[in-house]
């Protein structure tokens, strides 16, 4: 008996040493950054009528909108740029800026600088937007962590709050890769409530949507979606992960199998416009 008791205990302690070395470093490992962004604004170029459907817009909420500007004639329509700002008038419509100030919230970078780049266009200062991930099919809500660097301790810090955006990726709605890790298992005593966020990530298949909303400071509330067109497990370094194709891409990343950090599910989508 005592035997059987000493093997029982040798199993459970390699386990838990196995667990922790291959459990722990819970981000993917990335070897370069992305490519330099571009604006979605840049991606678009439609006439007036389908451009108001693909976005949302009414037109006659937007006429109002524009009069409240002092816009007319060709400054009012909707790929107008009048503050030549690189922003057209229907983005700044959607975002809630003023279209005849390049800087709305006068802190020294352009509106489009700052959504190309995730921040608020119209809070001054270092704001970010807040940012929720959904995913329907799985029963994901989850808030976005903007991550300020990789190193572990804060990379485990923010996946304990959420989901985490990897730094130096690209924002929601832009073009680039943007990519968003979460855990799929952790320790039964480590603190947080996003343990499992991405435990069902497998289940998703190309055609699924996932859903990023964000949220500023003036209540606007932007919401993109994207497509799910791949999904494949890779090591850590794989340069498939981070690819920047140049268009709007979405990277899920989580440790797999469950319960390990061999390697990463990854799943990928585009964003429909």
């Amino acid at each position: 008996m005592k035997s059987a008791a000493f093997a029982v205990g040798v199993f459970l302690a390699v386990y838990a040493i196995l667990y922790y070395q291959t459990s722990w470093n819970t981000k993917p490992v990335f070897e370069k950054a992305p490519n330099t962004q571009i604006s979605f604004a840049e991606a678009i170029s439609v006439d007036d009528q389908s451009l108001a459907a693909s976005s949302g817009i009414t037109l006659a909420d937007y006429n109002v909108w524009a009069k409240q500007y002092g816009l007319t004639g060709a400054k009012a329509k909707l790929n107008a740029d009048p503050d030549g700002d690189g922003l057209p008038n229907y983005l700044e419509y959607i975002h809630g800026t003023d279209p005849t100030k390049a800087d709305t919230d006068g802190d020294g970078f352009s509106d489009k600088q700052e959504i190309t780049n995730g921040y608020d266009p119209a809070a001054s200062g270092d704001v970010r937007p807040a940012v929720e991930i959904s995913i329907a099919k799985i029963g994901v809500v989850a808030p976005m962590v903007w991550s300020a660097n990789d190193n572990e301790k804060d990379q485990l810090a923010d996946l304990a709050i959420g989901v985490a955006h990897f730094p130096q990726t690209s924002s929601p709605g832009q073009n680039g890769n943007m990519i968003i890790s979460g855990h799929s298992s952790n320790y039964i005593w480590a603190k947080g409530s996003y343990n499992y966020i991405f435990k069902g990530l497998n289940n998703l298949q190309p055609g699924d949507m996932v859903d990023v909303k964000t949220v500023q400071q003036n209540g606007k509330i932007i919401t993109f979606r994207y497509k799910i067109s791949e999904k494949f497990t890779a090591a850590p370094d794989d340069a498939r992960i981070f690819d920047d194709s140049g268009s709007s891409t979405l990277t899920l990343s989580t440790c797999w199998p469950l319960g390990t950090n061999l390697r990463r599910l990854i799943v990928k989508a585009d964003l429909v416009q």
